[in-house]
């Protein structure tokens, strides 16, 4: 998307969110079979931990009967790890992957508003990504240990204003080959720093639609039909392992007029979960949007630089060759 050459306004950042939203739209079939391991694995390899858990704990009282050994509980816990281990790997799989996805996803946008085609191949871009796999990984703990430092009630007005700074991280990392992730951090820093407000708007708008209006019109949709009811099977056979009925009695016994009620609670931890799934296949929607912010900035800030560096090369190049 080119913008003309004037004044970077407030205007040009809800055309950079509309036009994300239609290359989206017009790509969505193959983000979403892009994003259906990354995020469905995850929430699979998850479930096969809880289930066998489930079913083991279901099991090991008839089982100790049957044979003293189960009576050992470091017997029992190491047999435990064992039949979770499957559901692990997936998990850790899905997980690497959508970890790529984060980054890889900026180098498929960045074709589609050249380009303005249809995403063909993904695997190309991956590639990218995976041929720089340990300065990624550096990359990603350098952004983990911000957000930790950012987790601390005391630093979140402070941590917000960090947030806006590299928002622009993953996609000077993924767009700037040659940067190292220090760089690119410095990199997204620089090109906000004239741009903050506007930044903060596109990031705003990117997280009323994608994290919460969104997921909630299809939960809400979910809930109504009573399909979330459904789905929260599983998680409510469960939780009824916990000492619920326990915890009622307690509440009675100190005159608290409340009781949990398992049903509610499956329901509600399901709907939390689909929301997640709904937010994370939103992903490339935010990565549109981002790196359409990164390439106009970029080319107002850089544009002009890079050129002068190139006529230089050349200028320095051709005396030699003479």
């Amino acid at each position: 998307m080119k913008m003309a050459k004037k004044d970077f306004t407030f205007l040009n950042i809800f055309q950079i969110f509309v036009e994300g939203i239609k290359l989206y739209l017009f790509n969505f079939e193959k983000f979403t079979k892009y994003m259906a391991f990354p995020v469905l694995g995850q929430v699979v390899g998850i479930g096969i931990i809880f289930t066998a858990t489930y079913l083991f704990t279901l099991l090991v009282p008839e089982l100790t009967t049957l044979n003293s050994v189960f009576d050992n509980i470091l017997f029992v816990f190491l047999l435990l790890l064992l039949i979770t281990l499957p559901g692990f790997f997936i998990f850790c799989k899905a997980f690497w992957d959508f970890l790529i996805a984060m980054a890889s996803l900026n180098s498929m946008a960045s074709f589609i508003i050249e380009s303005k085609n249809k995403l063909d191949d993904t695997g190309i871009h991956d590639g990218l990504i995976k041929r720089r796999v340990f300065s990624y990984i550096l990359f990603l703990l350098i952004i983990s240990v911000i957000f930790a430092l950012g987790s601390f009630p005391l630093l979140w007005g402070l941590f917000l204003v960090v947030f806006v700074f590299i928002s622009l991280s993953f996609q000077a990392f993924a767009l700037e080959e040659d940067k190292s992730p220090v760089e690119a951090i410095m990199l997204s820093v620089s090109l906000v720093k004239y741009n903050f407000l506007r930044t903060a708007l596109l990031l705003v708008l990117l997280g009323v639609t994608t994290y919460w209006i969104i997921p909630a019109l299809i939960c809400w949709g979910l809930d109504k039909g009573n399909i979330a009811g459904f789905f929260s099977y599983p998680i409510e056979r469960f939780i009824t392992l916990l000492p619920i009925k326990e915890l009622n009695g307690t509440f009675l016994a100190s005159g608290i007029n409340y009781q949990i009620n398992t049903a509610v609670i499956s329901k509600e931890v399901t709907l939390g979960i689909i929301a997640i799934v709904i937010t994370a296949f939103l992903l490339p929607l935010r990565s549109l949007c981002c790196t359409m912010l990164f390439k106009e900035l970029f080319s107002r800030n850089y544009a002009g630089q890079i050129a002068a560096e190139s006529l230089a090369k050349r200028a320095k190049k051709v005396p030699d060759e003479a």
